[in-house]
């Protein structure tokens, strides 16, 4: 507010009387002791740099947080090689002021004490009439993280949980019909004395399925629970589909099915591992096939929106119902006569590891809808804004 009356007043000063400056100069002095108070008190240390790169606040919380030099602490106009000590975080701020560093959220683990804490340095730029000031924001992020952790590990005994009364159901079929075999040859060969070649393979064969059967159970369980070893390159969505479209084809005409590529043009790449992405996608579409056995149509669509690209896979199927449409991604859950129940859940667990989100939409007798939501790496969107920027274009970002 005193910076309102400062501005309304500052090209009249001398007719102003003595007594009404000294009045607004208090009061900008207030204001002044009373927002430094304010952000002195923050649990969140700030360090503010003028456009020369020289410290011209710093409070409490920023001492605390990072290592610095304690001889130096009230000195003014320090710099910040001059101020911190640790020199990762010092590297880190000084490149970012130079340039050759993104500007993004970094985090730095400071041994205090007994204990291991985790802060997290960010920049928030403040255009003022002297220039560009920077605000470092360094924040404790180790409760937060530790929470993340407990989360992580609950939902992971919820999930292992789910799945061990899952395998535990799956596995009493295929043992109560080797059981009910097993019974009948000890029976046969109690009634006969033997068994002859014909009726001991008809045995046989239902065991070598059951156990084929038990084995698919086994390993998709393992692939399921075990970490995965995503590896994220630079790659194109574009590539990926289509290959997906080349090796699906033959079975598309197979099933009458007429498959759509609708992929936007000059899209971003994004961090991804080719392999893991195009299996996801080939479970999603082969649950669309099967849900559209007398023919129909798949559309697979790309697109830019914001900071993220939308991969949308959308059939002309059975649907989903309601009810089901929550569990679809939990292990186990199928309404296939054949399905095992894990292949969403992999889909689900893939595009979790590439820093994504997936949704589902479904109507009874019309089809679903797979919509994935994949991030674009900074990388990428300063050379969108690049290329809209040569081309005459301004990015809404």
């Amino acid at each position: 507010m005193a910076n309102k009356l400062l501005s309304k007043v500052i090209d009249d000063l001398g007719s102003l009387p003595s007594g009404e400056l000294e009045k607004l100069v208090r009061l900008q002095m207030d204001e002044a002791d009373m927002l430094e108070g304010i952000i002195g008190s923050l649990s969140e240390g700030h360090i503010v740099f003028s456009p020369e790169q020289r410290i011209v606040f710093i409070n409490n919380a920023a001492y605390h947080l990072l290592p610095s030099d304690r001889r130096r602490r009230m000195k003014p106009g320090l710099k910040a090689e001059e101020l911190l000590i640790d020199q990762d975080v010092k590297k880190f701020i000084l490149a970012v002021f130079s340039g050759n560093e993104k500007a993004e959220p970094q985090d730095f683990a400071f041994s205090k004490g007994n204990e291991i804490r985790t802060e997290r340095v960010s920049f928030t730029f403040l255009s003022l009439p002297g220039g560009r000031y920077t605000d470092v924001v360094i924040r404790d992020i180790t409760e937060e993280i530790m929470n993340e952790t407990r989360l992580r590990r609950s939902e992971s005994l919820a999930s292992m949980t789910t799945m061990a009364a899952g395998i535990a159901h799956e596995i009493k079929n295929p043992l109560a019909a080797m059981k009910i075999h097993l019974h009948l040859m000890r029976k046969t060969l109690k009634t006969k004395g033997s068994i002859d070649s014909d009726g001991a393979e008809r045995y046989l064969s239902v065991l070598d399925e059951e156990i084929d059967h038990l084995n698919k159970i086994a390993v998709d369980f393992l692939f399921a629970v075990r970490p995965m070893n995503i590896e994220l390159r630079l790659g194109s969505i574009e590539s990926v589909v289509n290959d997906l479209i080349t090796f699906l084809s033959p079975e598309a005409d197979e099933k009458n099915i007429e498959v759509v590529s609708d992929v936007e043009k000059f899209l971003p790449r994004i961090e991804m591992d080719s392999r893991y992405l195009r299996q996801s996608l080939l479970n999603i579409v082969e649950n669309a096939f099967a849900a559209m056995p007398g023919g129909g149509r798949l559309t697979i669509s790309v697109k830019l929106d914001g900071n993220f690209e939308i991969i949308t896979i959308k059939d002309t199927g059975t649907g989903i119902d309601e009810e089901h449409l929550s569990k679809i991604f939990e292990p186990y859950f199928t309404t296939k006569a054949s399905g095992t129940g894990l292949g969403l859940t992999v889909v689900y667990k893939v595009i979790k590891e590439h820093r994504g989100d997936i949704f589902v939409a479904s109507e009874p007798g019309k089809g679903t809808v797979f919509t994935i939501k994949l991030p674009v790496p900074s990388t990428e969107r300063k050379a969108i804004g690049d290329k809209e920027e040569n081309n005459g274009i301004i990015a809404d970002r």
